[in-house]
């Protein structure tokens, strides 16, 4: 059964993600405490696709038996736009910033293979070439472990929920790798979400029964943490090396409960149908894939007109305007003039 309140979600997700991307091209410095609110409520957005990935591979690939076609289906619709679109962000990055990888993996020697080879699959490897696209490696590792996924389907709830409990909890210790370079621990930090969804797919029905008309509660609690981390002067993503300790990580607590409100809120509006939001649905995963070549151009037009504002904030909705709207008409555009082969390159 298509889900409308979950396609709504997915176009309000991309929103939210393309939103925590602004911040520097606005030069926004965040001062006050509703500023570091908004700021804490739009970091880690990525949580939402992982939910709702989460959800909808037990919603379409397993309950309709067609699990056999989930991992060519994420190498048409993620891995091929990925590697096409990433060929001249890694060129560039070759030639801009040669020395980009001696921080993290210092390579001695001045040959071709420690000068292109070894950092272009560096750059395959962790998406560190583009804003944004760390996210599809490491994706594509997580839904190459859907077969234990099935196995975490079929087992007792009791066993479920403990180890959903468990992974949660190591999560919030571990965070989220620095600069998201560490696909393993991103593994570790997000399968919990992508669990959540699931869960939260296959017992859909007591989700929506329990918190019907409650759904007010887990905004507040979402709500209150977000406030907390502004009391207490944080507003991003909480990134450290993966065994160091850190404390817990609150955005991952606030996304929790942020991720099962939506679902439970939007299942109100089942009915409801907004051509917008289905359309930033539909090209969500364009929109994805290209807004951080729009980024780039908008910092070299930034950079060309020498642009300076006055009010960094209403430069950052502009921003975040451009970044979604220009990211869908090219996505659309591309569409229309290569119907055949545009979802190999944007997904859409």
């Amino acid at each position: 059964m298509f889900l409308n309140s979950l396609n709504t979600y997915r176009g309000i997700a991309i929103l939210l993600i393309v939103s925590a991307h602004c911040y520097s091209i606005a030069d926004v410095k965040v001062d006050s405490f509703s500023e570091a609110l908004f700021a804490n409520l739009t970091a880690g957005s990525t949580f939402h696709f992982i939910f709702i990935s989460g959800f909808l591979f037990h919603h379409i690939f397993v309950l309709k038996d067609r699990t056999t076609t989930f991992l060519p289906n994420k190498i048409k619709r993620l891995l091929i736009p990925y590697t096409v679109l990433s060929i001249v962000p890694i060129l560039l990055k070759l030639s801009t910033e040669p020395d980009f990888w001696n921080t993290y993996f210092p390579l001695q020697e001045d040959t071709f293979l420690n000068n292109y080879v070894i950092p272009i699959c560096l750059y395959y490897v962790t998406g560190a070439h583009l804003v944004a696209y760390w996210y599809i490696p490491f994706a594509m590792c997580l839904f190459l472990m859907y077969p234990l996924h099935i196995r975490f389907i079929n087992w007792p709830i009791k066993l479920q929920f403990s180890v959903f409990g468990i992974l949660l909890l190591i999560a919030l210790f571990v965070h989220r790798p620095v600069d998201e370079l560490n696909v393993f621990q991103s593994l570790v930090y997000f399968t919990p979400t992508y669990l959540m969804g699931i869960l939260c797919s296959l017992y859909k029905e007591r989700v929506y029964n329990i918190f019907h008309k409650k759904e007010l509660y887990l905004l507040l609690l979402a709500l209150g943490i977000a406030a907390f981390q502004a009391f207490t002067g944080r507003y991003d993503n909480y990134q450290k090396p993966m065994f160091d300790y850190d404390g817990l990580d609150l955005v991952l607590l606030q996304k929790t409960f942020l991720c099962i409100f939506f679902m439970v809120f939007l299942h109100r509006f089942e009915s409801f149908n907004n051509k917008l939001l289905a359309l930033l649905a539909s090209t969500s995963f364009a929109i994805y894939f290209i807004h951080g070549y729009v980024l780039q151009g908008l910092f070299q037009f930034k950079r060309i007109l020498n642009y300076t504002s006055d009010y960094p904030w209403a430069t950052y909705f502009l921003a975040w305007f451009l970044l979604v709207g220009v990211s869908m008409a090219l996505a659309i555009i591309l569409k229309k003039v290569m119907p055949k082969y545009s979802k190999y390159i944007s997904g859409y």
